[in-house]
């Protein structure tokens, strides 16, 4: 069985546009089969989103586990002067994001294949990582996507995800919070839960 969060070069493309609006702007992004909610913007990302459109974000910002681009491409659309880099496994997924950011006339993109974090350096740090996690990919992958981005955080930054809390979204924040010393959850959106946690070393 293929899934989003793997590389499989087997499966046969089928490819389709999902269309969906945010912050006043339409938005429409090429998605094939083999990646992550193939056919629709993802109620959690969209959740999520709405909440990062509130917090003033700025500077340099890391989409982890980006798939076609839905949160970093519809980020830098609405807030331009952010500095986006999008980091994915799954290299189908990566290249939809690719022609997806080139479509948007985004500018210059910086969108890496990368397992969680592996594709950056230390010296590579953020002032905020945004995460939808892949539940399906395992606890191990989900708790390391998470834990390990204070260590790729500016002072002053922030971690932000978003969880269904049938998925386990209180014990994620439990775990958040025995790594960064806090975390807040800042919305419920129709059983989903976006939190965020701050670095202050």
């Amino acid at each position: 069985m293929s899934h989003y969060f793997i590389n499989d070069e087997r499966l046969p493309h089928d490819e389709f546009t999902i269309n969906y609006s945010l912050g006043g702007v339409n938005f429409s992004l090429v998605s094939d089969r083999g990646v992550f909610s193939k056919q629709r913007l993802d109620p959690g990302s969209e959740a999520l989103l709405k909440v990062l459109l509130t917090r003033g974000l700025t500077g340099q910002i890391l989409d982890l586990g980006a798939g076609i681009g839905v949160i970093g491409i519809t980020l830098k659309t609405l807030r331009p002067s952010l500095h986006i880099t999008m980091l994915e496994i799954n290299e189908r997924a990566v290249n939809l994001a690719k022609r997806n950011w080139e479509n948007s006339k985004l500018g210059e993109s910086n969108i890496l294949v990368s397992d969680v974090y592996d594709a950056l350096t230390n010296e590579q740090l953020f002032d905020a990582i945004v995460v939808n996690p892949p539940i399906r990919a395992g606890k191990k992958v989900v708790y390391a996507m998470l834990g390990e981005g204070q260590k790729h955080l500016n002072n002053g930054g922030a971690l932000y995800f978003v969880m269904r809390k049938s998925h386990g979204a209180k014990s994620a924040q439990a775990y958040v919070e025995s790594v960064y010393g806090n975390c807040h959850l800042l919305k419920r959106d129709a059983g989903y839960y976006i939190y965020q946690a701050n670095v202050d070393r």
